[in-house]
């Protein structure tokens, strides 16, 4: 190991354990790590590596541990884990083509989602459609309507209507559910002391009183 190596080597690069399932994203994070502190030597970067694997996949990765190559080193690792771990074209065409339902979720959340899987890809017309497929009915009629080419300007947009029909559906939940409270305190008030108190158990009653005019049969004396 060569003396700048060694250096870099006591400089503090904190690397999350590697993400099996999303390999890019990691090594985004690794790298701008390494950028950070400055650590530009191959045989570092590998050995940084090498210590963010978990034992599983450090196992399929034994051979090359065992012999690391005399150059390259940090490249080989990066690809072979890529490799091994990284969606294929296909597989990321076929996430795109069997989203999960947008649920809970905001619409740009989806849409980080379909441009990560999108990959260095330009998005075209079908994926614009793929986008609206997952949207509400009445989100996605507007939105199809308007002129939006841009992906994330039209996720932002499908946010607004999304935050605006999730609040009024809300409120309308509300006042649907809300219950009815019978103004009772009107009919309270119009009878006598005795029916107030007592009811249909009332042996007396006061004019004026409404007991009469509500229940004939209850015997309210006149």
């Amino acid at each position: 190991m060569d003396q700048q190596a060694g250096n870099q080597n006591a400089v503090a690069v904190k690397l999350p354990t590697f993400w099996a399932e999303e390999p890019r994203v990691w090594f985004r994070q690794a790298e701008a790590q390494f950028a950070l502190k400055g650590v530009t030597a191959d045989e570092t970067k590998f050995y940084y590596v090498v210590s963010a694997l978990d034992q599983t996949t450090a196992k399929r990765l034994i051979e090359l541990l065992d012999n690391p190559p005399q150059a390259e080193k940090y490249n080989t690792i990066k690809s072979r884990l890529l490799q091994s771990f990284a969606l294929s074209p296909q597989e990321r065409a076929a996430r795109l083509l069997n989203m999960s339902p947008l649920g809970d979720r905001k619409p740009t959340e989806m849409m980080d989602e379909m441009l990560a899987l999108l990959g260095d890809h330009h998005p075209c017309f079908l994926f614009k459609y793929l986008f609206l497929q997952q949207m509400p009915e009445n989100i996605r009629i507007v939105l199809a309507k308007e002129d939006l080419d841009n992906p994330r300007d039209l996720a932002q947009r499908a946010d607004q209507m999304w935050l605006s029909r999730s609040g009024d559906y809300s409120i309308s939940k509300l006042s649907k559910s809300k219950p009815t409270i019978p103004n009772t305190m009107e009919t309270v008030s119009n009878l006598c002391f005795y029916h107030r108190r007592f009811g249909k158990k009332a042996r007396q009653c006061r004019p004026p009183c409404a007991w009469q005019q509500e229940n004939d049969k209850a015997g309210c004396p006149q």
